[in-house]
């Protein structure tokens, strides 16, 4: 008797083994696959995250870019209305000169001084006039009014009306021009 249940206790032993052993087997894999499936789906989140990270930081540099690129055209550039509106007190300043040439009376001189003072102060300010009379014709910097048939070669600035100007390479006024033109054969 005792031998059969040392029998007995022996194939309870063997089978317990192996039902472990194969539930083992069987949820070790299946743990193993929800596992791995866990993890993928981890590292596509994480990918996903970083990406948005990314393209955030990237979206973010170019915000700071374009606001110093504004900042910086508002200093350039902010004072171009009031510039605007001052030319034509500057013009009347040219003309008053260019109609008392010759003449040295106090208030010439002291006109003069204005004119010097305020050139001055605009070109402080980046203002600058262009050059135009003599020069080849640019439609970019030039308003040509008149065109005259002469013996040039190409297009060129033959007299000007009104002084063009620009505000730190900007133009803010173009020169009102006459424009010497080849004769047509």
């Amino acid at each position: 008797m005792r031998g059969v249940l040392m029998n007995v206790d022996t194939q309870n032993e063997n089978n317990e083994g192996s039902f472990d052993a194969d539930l083992g087997t069987s949820s070790n894999g299946s743990h193993e696959e929800d596992g791995l499936a866990q993890v993928k789906q981890l590292e596509e989140q994480l990918l996903e995250a970083k990406d948005r990270y990314l393209r955030q930081a990237a979206d973010m540099e170019n915000m700071r870019r374009r606001q110093e690129k504004e900042r910086s055209d508002l200093l350039k550039y902010g004072t171009e209305k009031l510039l605007q509106e001052l030319l034509p007190v500057l013009d009347s300043l040219d003309k008053a000169l260019l109609s008392a040439e010759g003449q040295s009376t106090p208030v010439v001189e002291g006109v003069k001084m204005v004119h010097k003072q305020f050139t001055s102060v605009l070109e402080q300010h980046g203002l600058k006039a262009t050059l135009a009379k003599g020069s080849i014709f640019d439609p970019n910097l030039h308003q040509a009014i008149q065109r005259v048939e002469e013996d040039v070669l190409e297009d060129t600035v033959k007299e000007e009306f009104q002084k063009g100007y620009t505000l730190n390479g900007r133009l803010v006024r173009p020169s009102m021009v006459s424009v010497s033109v080849p004769k047509s054969s």
